[in-house]
């Protein structure tokens, strides 16, 4: 069972937090020389987010499995680097209001399952609304990327302090996913954000 992680700071003091670590994030430091303080809140706020993300996994589990048996699932924590890089792309975010620090991924064999999974969250009533949705399929992303993303805001009666946080759910099919990560993993090999549209020339026109 997850623990159910309790705030230490206030949501205030967590997009001050956010605020202060954009400014030193644009100044080039490393992770190390950024704010103690700034960073436990963060990682605080980062930690709030397990146990409602788990609890919206298991259903995202249950809802891929009725369409393939053994689709992947998986669940994930933004990465504390990948929020201090969206901080400060999106300058005026806050950090509070960041919709992806908790996401899971379903994988599914077709296009059509992505979409029977998606509408399966339009018609369905539960511990969430959608808020939004993206479609990258039928409308691409400039780099290639293909993928549904639906951000949720979960409601709990029984523990009310998640209540109104944003998580993200990515549904691609497996074509989809193989080509994600071979953009991730090409990335980080030669040092470079290829995901974001950025890099060299020659590597965002190959994928």
């Amino acid at each position: 069972m997850t623990l159910r992680h309790k705030l230490k700071f206030s949501r205030s003091r967590i997009d001050a937090a956010g605020k202060a670590l954009m400014a030193f994030q644009s100044a080039a430091l490393t992770e190390d020389q950024l704010p103690e303080q700034a960073i436990s809140a963060l990682n605080d706020w980062r930690s709030f987010h397990t146990f409602p993300l788990n609890s919206i996994a298991v259903v995202l589990k249950t809802k891929a499995r009725r369409l393939k048996s053994d689709a992947l699932v998986v669940e994930r924590l933004k990465r504390t680097r990948s929020i201090l890089a969206k901080l400060v792309k999106k300058g005026s975010m806050r950090l509070t209001q960041m919709q992806d620090i908790g996401g899971c991924r379903a994988v599914l064999d077709t296009i059509d399952q992505v979409y029977q999974l998606t509408e399966s969250y339009r018609n369905g009533r539960g511990i969430y609304e959608i808020v939004h949705v993206d479609d990258y399929i039928s409308a691409p992303k400039e780099s290639g990327y293909r993928s549904i993303h639906l951000i949720l805001r979960y409601h709990s009666r029984k523990h009310p302090e998640f209540s109104k946080l944003l998580l993200e759910i990515q549904i691609r099919t497996v074509v989809q996913h193989a080509w994600a990560t071979a953009v991730e993993t090409v990335g980080a090999v030669i040092g470079q954000a290829l995901k974001s549209s950025e890099g060299e020339e020659k590597w965002l026109h190959y994928f």
